[in-house]
């Protein structure tokens, strides 16, 4: 494998080190001896020293614990450190398929695009219950484009755990916003992610590329496939969505805020109604299920936009202009 710039994987990390080794491993495997590759682990949870020495023993790969809470502080935590043009962040429990590392680099050729992300597809732990067939695989981080490579738009998005980007588009834009914390105390301060940041590039003129080539399987425990992890992730959308529709950005423009996923009708949004209001009346499980999410998902909205009025420090997290900053918190 050649190629004319640097790559640094971004690994962050929270208390799940028996999928962590298996990550690291799929990707030590795509390209052995290249010295130009660095893989960084992000830990918000320190390693015990038995298991930090099994990774410090690669000379590619670097270990660095981030002690404040939150993924985008370990992803800028990642970013800072990183000697690579291009970063490529991908989650701690997921496994790269063979020729992950160069397919995903290689949409990179054409200087315009400033984002790759690939498929993502579920590595089961347990068969999927029935109740999912109608709800969201956004849930899991589950992302099936198709198997065409393509330019994207607004607003088409790729995910987290399968995501590379221009380091210096990364922090033209400011970088991630806030996304999940281990605290659920902080609940209330997540942000819109990856969705966020994509908005950001999306709005400074650079392209988003799809690669379904660039492919990984993310492992799905068996406690992910309950109804009471979906109502969890509901609420959480809730909360991302709120923070969302009260943020603005320096690169704000009409170009991209006239596209959404909820507002625009599609054939395969009027057949999925279709199926939702058939399952209704005939008592399907996964219909009425997908109806409690739905009003699990409304109700947490409307906390967000009372707690947004009364509570000025909520205000002044949504508003700050730049999370990448190193004093972020």
């Amino acid at each position: 494998m050649t190629h004319s710039y640097s790559i640094s994987i971004i690994i962050p990390t929270y208390q799940r080190t028996q999928y962590l080794f298996d990550t690291v491993f799929s990707i030590l495997a795509q390209e052995k001896g290249n010295d130009e590759l660095e893989i960084s682990i992000i830990d918000n949870e320190p390693l015990e020293n038995a298991e930090k020495s099994q990774f410090c023993k690669n000379n590619h790969l670097i270990y660095i614990h981030e002690p404040r809470p939150g993924l985008h502080n370990s992803r800028h935590t990642g970013a800072r450190h990183a000697i690579g043009e291009i970063l490529i962040y991908v989650d701690d429990d997921i496994r790269a398929c063979d020729g992950w590392l160069e397919q995903i680099y290689q949409p990179f050729d054409d200087q315009r695009v400033a984002v790759v992300g690939g498929r993502v597809l579920p590595e089961w732990e347990i068969e999927p219950p029935e109740w999912m067939s109608l709800n969201h695989p956004g849930y899991l981080s589950l992302l099936d484009l198709g198997d065409d490579p393509k330019k994207l738009s607004w607003p088409e998005q790729v995910f987290g755990c399968n995501f590379a980007i221009r380091r210096s588009v990364l922090l033209e834009v400011g970088g991630f916003n806030p996304d999940s914390f281990a605290d659920r105390r902080l609940r209330w301060y997540r942000g819109d992610g990856e969705t966020g940041l994509l908005k950001k590039v999306y709005c400074a003129g650079y392209d988003v590329f799809y690669q379904p080539s660039a492919c990984v399987f993310h492992r799905i425990p068996k406690n992910r496939l309950t109804k009471d992890y979906f109502l969890k992730r509901a609420s959480n959308q809730a909360v991302s969505d709120g923070f969302s529709t009260r943020r603005t950005n320096r690169y704000q423009s009409e170009r991209i805020e006239s596209g959404s996923y909820d507002s625009e009708i599609t054939t395969e949004k009027i057949s999925k109604l279709k199926m939702l209001l058939k399952g209704i009346l005939l008592g399907d499980a996964s219909a009425w299920f997908f109806v409690r999410l739905k009003i699990v998902y409304s109700l947490v909205r409307l906390n967000y936009a009372v707690r947004f009025i009364f509570d000025a420090k909520l205000r002044v997290f949504v508003s700050q202009p730049n999370f990448m900053e190193k004093d972020s918190s």
